[in-house]
């Protein structure tokens, strides 16, 4: 399909500034760095990001080495989470059109389309080209510019890609149109209210600006939904299946690498080539239908 990187359009918002109430909370912070509205308690990290600084972080570097180890490698545990959530979504939409928003090698789209006709964008043109050599029907570029149709798909999904977003209340508002009436919109993000955020607190392992941006809980994810004429209908927190090798690398190297650090990675890396389901209760899994 056509590459529309070049034409993003900058639709960040002043940092200060709630996404869900327009309040000012300037200088309201949560944590260091991470601001929570004085208005309605939503929570979001003091960075504005443009287009251009957003389509930068998601180059080659964030799937190999920034965020992931090697995003490939990993394909066979994220494609147990993927098939977890489609059995979910399958109890609420079977057949029609699906477009997945941050759809990265198209590891998701090619287990949806047993169920639908796929389709999906991300900004990341190295997975695009990756997902288009799959043979998926992939557009590289900024969502929020696509001239897609409204009213075309039965389901929109963005998995692990709204915490990402400049903007993700004009994400969530153009997704709401691109669903025919009763199609639902499908998303997986932290949970800033659960027990391990609370417990954590700034080093909960999900806030790590400039990647993550929006952090949400069920009340703020509800307000959105609702904002834009959808209603949940399926709530949970879910588990997820990662790579040994992948934690080992987030917890000795990924924003703390040390020579001592990387070498005690490198000596235990081998020992570790399977993976293991945790759930946490701190990422929410919300399915939405439109009204």
């Amino acid at each position: 399909m056509t590459r529309h990187d070049n034409l993003i359009p900058d639709v960040s918002l002043p940092a200060p500034l709630c996404i869900l109430c327009g309040h000012d909370a300037a200088n309201h912070f949560l944590y260091p760095g991470i601001l929570q509205c004085p208005s309605c308690g939503f929570v979001f990290a003091d960075t504005q990001l443009s287009a251009a600084d957003l389509q930068k972080l998601y180059q080659r570097n964030y799937f190999f080495g920034n965020e992931y180890l090697n995003y490939l490698e990993d394909k066979p545990a994220l494609q147990k989470n993927f098939k977890a959530r489609i059995q979910t979504v399958l109890q609420h939409s079977f057949g029609g059109n699906l477009f997945e928003i941050g759809c990265a090698y198209g590891f998701f789209l090619e287990l949806a389309q047993r169920h639908w006709k796929v389709a999906g964008c991300d900004i990341s043109a190295p997975a695009c080209e990756g997902a288009r050599r799959k043979g998926y029907n992939v557009i590289c570029g900024e969502f929020l510019h696509l001239p897609l149709k409204e009213e075309q798909y039965d389901v929109v999904a963005l998995w692990d890609t709204i915490e990402h977003l400049a903007r993700p209340d004009l994400y969530i508002q153009k997704a709401s149109t691109l669903l025919r009436p009763g199609g639902i919109l499908c998303a997986t993000t932290g949970d800033i209210a659960s027990a391990v955020a609370r417990m954590r607190k700034h080093r909960w392992r999900l806030i790590h600006p400039p990647t993550h941006l929006y952090y949400f809980d069920r009340k703020s994810i509800e307000q959105l939904m609702h904002k834009n004429g959808l209603e949940i209908i399926h709530f949970e927190h879910c588990g997820y299946s990662r790579s040994v090798q992948q934690i080992l690398y987030s917890l000795l190297v990924l924003n703390r690498e040390t020579p001592l650090r990387k070498k005690l990675y490198e000596i235990l890396k081998p020992l570790f080539g399977f993976s293991v389901y945790i759930n946490l209760y701190d990422i929410m899994f919300v399915i939405a239908r439109k009204k």
